[in-house]
């Protein structure tokens, strides 16, 4: 906010002798700069002579506000510095330091308002003997300005150096900063450009700066403190615990606003949601009267980070009426508005320690309400209400004087009612209810926030759960289909159950939730309390599971077919799912998994990464991870020692991936690294359950000369199988990329059969973020016009080969003149030769991307063997960098 640079201004030399000798000097330089200025003269700034441009300011109203600075701090007269963006209640400020006999310096536009209020005012480049600067940019980081705020009083050299450079000493530094919160949160967004510019840069240094020396210098940068130190001066008292306080809040707002800066940063230039390193602002909304228990103290905060600003939550809530919210009260609130703000239609949820206890959607949002009390009054006495829509005159009396449904007698009670607005009707009946009760106007959470929670030492952070029901892919497994009704059901039950502590089920009909069970040890037991709850109305209802059923006979699932539920729906991964099936199916219960696309528990979450980056100059792995069902495997050394590359092997556990097993991994590549994954034998792709898919994702970045080589061994689908795969490849200019994707089907005892229900690969590679170079999609699925095998004919393997980067050139013009006249060889075939059969092997070649940087083959043959021997020969010019050659 603030800056300049120059030397101090002092005495003026004492013979002209001197001056003239300087003045000469810096005269004989050439400074462009100053023809373009408007009026070029010689301020007088301690012993040199130095040309500059000025306006504001003659020679004299220089040497003369200098002297003044130095003379009244030595006289023992006070000085304030004062420079504000936000100049609310400035005139106060400024009159109230003036009648205290206090100076003022100031900058800018600051200055300017104070002198139209009537203060006199020294502007800071009269201190500085420098002007304004670089678009405002440069204006107070200067000696002058910094000496006389960080000089302690009781070292006496520090004031022999003032002394001897003519600097005064400041004693009140009231300064806020540049409105970038504001900026970069406004409605219209804000261009990049405009963003830097409003990062403070003077005002941080001035506020550390005074801060820091608070013993002698008072720090402000909130107005509503102005009162407090103009108290604090009048009274001429030393409380040094005053002064701490407000350096403090001067560290702390530095530090906020830094915070601000840095997540606006990390948002421009990564885009990852998990920075290395982060820091969340809070602010102190108010002084809880406990914690979670009566002995423990509480506080609550609102986070103040840009991705919060606008986007809703209990934390921003109004309360319009009722006792001061608790600890508790804040937990329950939370669970209760996230939940009723998944639901589209109206809806009512009612909470109880943080579980919903009554969920119900209807047109009438009365039924709503009374259905939500009727799934468990019990629990609902005393717990948060919470509604998705307005709440009228009408839901509001129903609200005051509903009756329990346990006794027909006893009117509810509620410790909070919430919603997103409220008729003034709504809220005068509201508040007639009690004088306690809490009466909360919320707004929806924006979607794609970061959910963190505290763990001793730690935080953990995840993506908010956002999916909905039509985010997720409800695969029937069982011989029975659910009606529409029962799928609706299901969906509804799924909605509910996301919101319900694990271990956590949830049956449901008809949009009305009938019974939850939550928090139990066991699945099992959280069945038997949901199943007690709903009573005899289970009978055609939907179950809904958080997690899948480890056991099916004689456990939770024989259970629930038995009291007569229609549908199940869980997220499936168990190794016993065929239990599960088998058991529906005895039972006629129809069974969904829900980890289709995408479900609560993702199948899709990450069981590897890997970070390549140079370490002593050499490709080194610096992290990595693998889990169920990957394992990673590093060699110690592949091929020659001077060959610069990493050896990456990929297992899956028992050679291959069955029905349902998901694997995501991810690969950095650093700067100049080389790195190769690869497999030790052919990925086997098992028998599918009933729609279920097993599922692949490699994602890469791969860094500026940098190359990344993905030669694994064919993938193999068995009869049955349904299998996925996605490689999604991100690179600059000068990356480099070699990719060999293909596959086959399982080998039977007549021969190999196209008998998969299943296979869909997708490669897609992107330049500088997302511009598409490559998008590429190959399926086969068995419920097509043809099947798989009249499509392949005598074909058993399909590839391709992606040759991508400047590094491999050699390579591509290699390939591309051996594809060449492969087929060549293949059209000029003696007639007499022929046959009526497709050859035996085929290939076709073709050029992509910018400048032709990338090359791509695509390869169908009757063996796996004649695709091995084409690849190892082809991609033989690139053991030089790899140390062997790949398929050797």
């Amino acid at each position: 906010m603030l800056g300049t640079a120059a030397y101090s201004a002092a005495t003026v030399p004492s013979t002209a002798h001197a001056a003239n000798t300087v003045r000469r000097a810096f005269q004989s330089y050439t400074f462009n700069s100053v023809s373009y200025l408007p009026s070029n003269h010689f301020i007088v700034c301690g012993r040199f002579h130095i040309a500059v441009s000025t306006k504001a300011m003659s020679h004299s109203e220089t040497l003369a506000a200098s002297e003044l600075h130095h003379q009244s701090s030595a006289s023992g007269n006070k000085q304030a510095l004062i420079s504000l963006s936000d100049k609310k209640d400035l005139t106060l400020l400024g009159n109230g330091l003036q009648e205290l006999g206090y100076t003022i310096v100031s900058t800018g536009g600051t200055a300017s308002a104070l002198e139209n209020a009537g203060v006199s005012v020294t502007k800071v480049e009269q201190l500085t003997c420098f002007p304004e600067m670089l678009d405002g940019r440069v204006k107070t980081l200067h000696p002058n300005i910094h000496g006389g705020i960080l000089a302690r009083r009781d070292q006496k050299h520090h004031m022999e150096a003032l002394n001897k450079h003519g600097i005064g000493m400041f004693d009140v530094v009231v300064v806020n900063l540049y409105p970038f919160y504001d900026k970069v949160t406004s409605a219209g967004g804000i261009a990049f450009d405009d963003g830097i510019e409003n990062i403070d840069i003077g005002g941080p240094a001035m506020i550390r700066a005074a801060a820091k020396n608070h013993k002698d210098v008072l720090v402000v940068v909130d107005s509503q403190d102005y009162p407090a130190l103009l108290e604090f001066l009048k009274g001429g008292q030393d409380d040094q615990q005053f002064r701490r306080k407000l350096a403090w809040k001067a560290f702390e707002h530095v530090a906020s606003y830094d915070s601000a800066v840095s997540e606006w940063l990390w948002k421009q230039t990564a885009g990852d949601k998990f920075p290395p390193n982060m820091t969340v602002p809070l602010s102190l909304k108010s002084s809880l009267r406990y914690g979670e228990n009566p002995h423990q103290k509480a506080a609550f905060y609102v986070d103040k980070s840009l991705s919060e600003v606008n986007a809703g939550g209990i934390a921003t809530a109004v309360q319009h009426h009722g006792k001061e919210m608790s600890y508790n009260n804040y937990l329950d609130a939370d669970a209760a508005w996230n939940c009723v703000s998944e639901f589209r239609n109206p809806t009512c949820v009612i909470v109880k320690h943080t579980n919903p206890c009554g969920v119900a959607s209807r047109d009438d949002i009365l039924e709503a309400y009374r259905l939500a009390v009727k799934a468990d009054p019990v629990s609902a006495f005393g717990g948060i209400v919470a509604f998705n829509i307005e709440v009228d005159e009408t839901l509001a009396k129903e609200i005051r004087e509903f009756r329990s449904p346990t006794d027909g007698e006893t009117r509810m009670f509620y410790e909070i009612v919430v919603a997103p607005k409220y008729t003034e009707k709504g809220l005068e009946v509201l508040r007639g209810k009690s004088k306690t009760l809490r009466i909360l106007e919320a707004k929806k959470n924006e979607k794609g926030k970061l959910s963190l929670r505290q763990v001793g030492g730690g935080w953990l952070a995840q993506d908010s759960d956002d999916l909905t029901p039509e985010d997720i892919q409800f695969d029937v497994v069982s011989e029975k289909k659910p009606q529409d009704s029962e799928l609706r059901d299901a969906e509804f039950a799924w909605l509910c159950v996301k919101h319900v502590k694990s271990n956590a089920i949830v049956i449901a009909k008809d949009n009305c939730m009938l019974g939850m069970g939550s928090g139990q040890p066991n699945r099992l037991e959280s069945l038997r309390i949901a199943l007690k709850k709903a009573g005899d109305d289970v009978k055609g209802a939907a179950l809904a599971s958080d997690a899948f059923f480890p056991f099916a006979w004689k456990d939770a699932v024989e259970e629930a077919c038995e009291s007569g539920v229609g549908v199940i729906a869980e997220p499936g991964g168990s190794i016993r799912d065929g239990d599960a099936v088998d058991c529906c199916n005895k039972y006629g219960v129809s069974l969904l998994f829900t980890n289709g696309r995408e479900g609560k528990k993702k199948s899709e979450m990450e069981t590897g990464k890997v970070v390549v980056e140079k370490v002593r100059g050499k490709s080194t792995v610096t992290r990595s991870f693998s889990k169920y069902p990957l394992k990673l495997i590093f060699p110690r050394k592949v091929g020659p020692s001077e060959t610069d590359a990493v050896w990456i092997y990929t297992l899956t556990y028992g050679g291959g991936i069955v029905s349902g097993d998901s694997i995501s991994v991810e690969f950095t590549i650093g700067d100049g690294c080389t790195a190769v994954l690869t497999t030790q034998s052919s990925t086997k792709v098992y028998k599918s359950l009933g729609s279920k898919s097993s599922d692949q994702v490699l994602e890469a970045r791969i860094g500026s000369g940098a190359l990344f080589v993905v030669i694994p061994d064919p993938v193999t689908c068995f009869s049955t199988a349904r299998y996925s795969q996605k490689q999604v490849f991100r690179v600059v200019s000068d990356s480099s990329l070699v990719i060999v994707d293909w596959f086959t089907s399982g080998r039977h005892a007549s021969g190999e059969k196209w008998d998969f229900e299943l296979y869909r690969s997708t490669n897609h590679i992107f330049v500088e973020g997302n511009q598409p170079v490559f998008l590429d999609t190959v399926v086969l699925e068995q419920d097509s016009p043809v099947s798989i095998a009249e499509r392949m004919h005598d074909y058993q393997v399909i590839a391709m080969v992606i040759i991508y980067g400047p590094k491999l050139k050699h390579v591509q013009d290699q390939v591309q003149e051996n594809v060449k006249r492969l087929m060549s060889q293949q059209l000029h075939i003696p007639s007499s030769a022929k046959t009526n059969s497709d050859p035996a092997f085929i290939a076709s070649c073709s050029v992509f991307g910018p400048k032709g940087m990338g090359v791509v083959i695509r390869i169908a043959s009757t063996t796996t063997e004649s695709v091995y021997k084409f690849l190892h020969h082809q991609l033989a010019g690139m053991q030089p960098l790899l140390g062997v050659s790949p398929y050797s």
